[in-house]
């Protein structure tokens, strides 16, 4: 029974540790990290205006909307908080971990849709008179990102590079 409790309170414990650990870590940068994101923000938003007029009327925004957000889907990641001993430790108890794994594919989800939220708020100017945001649209995102961390997990278990390819190929067009 002690096993057991520890199977279903070890996700807990793993994501307490990281937070924990990145609070360490943003709390030491934190601020100098606030001023360049200012500066870099800043400069991002007058080039960006003028990639907006520059931008040609033929050229159709989806378009670039699509290239963007494919790009960044196909950043994502799915974090299980697995550590390299678990390998060894919790093989036997693989069946087990269903929970765990499934927590760690919603939590991944959560994370990819705040992510791309914010990435279509960024671009909004850029699609903001072909495209209404409501709750269909809102659904189809969690849709596609919901595919993408799938994706990404199956990408976990392909045995060689070209398989890995392949499937990357795979994903790219069918963002697009």
């Amino acid at each position: 029974m002690g096993i057991f409790m520890d199977i279903k309170t070890l996700w807990n414990l793993r994501i307490h540790e990281f937070y924990r650990k990145m609070f360490r870590y943003y709390s030491i940068i934190g601020a100098n990290v606030v001023y360049f994101f200012l500066v870099i923000g800043s400069i991002f938003i007058y080039y960006f205006n003028l990639f907006l007029k520059w931008v040609p009327s033929q050229i159709s925004v989806e378009v670039i909307l699509s290239l963007f957000i494919t790009f960044f889907l196909m950043q994502t990641k799915v974090r299980t908080f697995v550590k390299r001993a678990d390998i060894l430790f919790l093989l036997p108890l693989e069946v087990k971990l269903k929970s765990y794994f499934i927590k760690s594919l919603v939590y991944s989800l959560t994370i990819d849709i705040i992510k791309l939220l914010s990435l279509i708020t960024i671009f909004l100017s850029l699609f903001l008179h072909t495209v209404n945001m409501s709750l269909p649209i809102f659904l189809l995102i969690v849709g596609i990102v919901s595919y993408n961390i799938l994706m990404k997990w199956t990408e976990q278990w392909l045995q060689n590079y070209v398989q890995f390819v392949l499937n990357r190929l795979n994903r790219f067009f069918r963002y697009i």
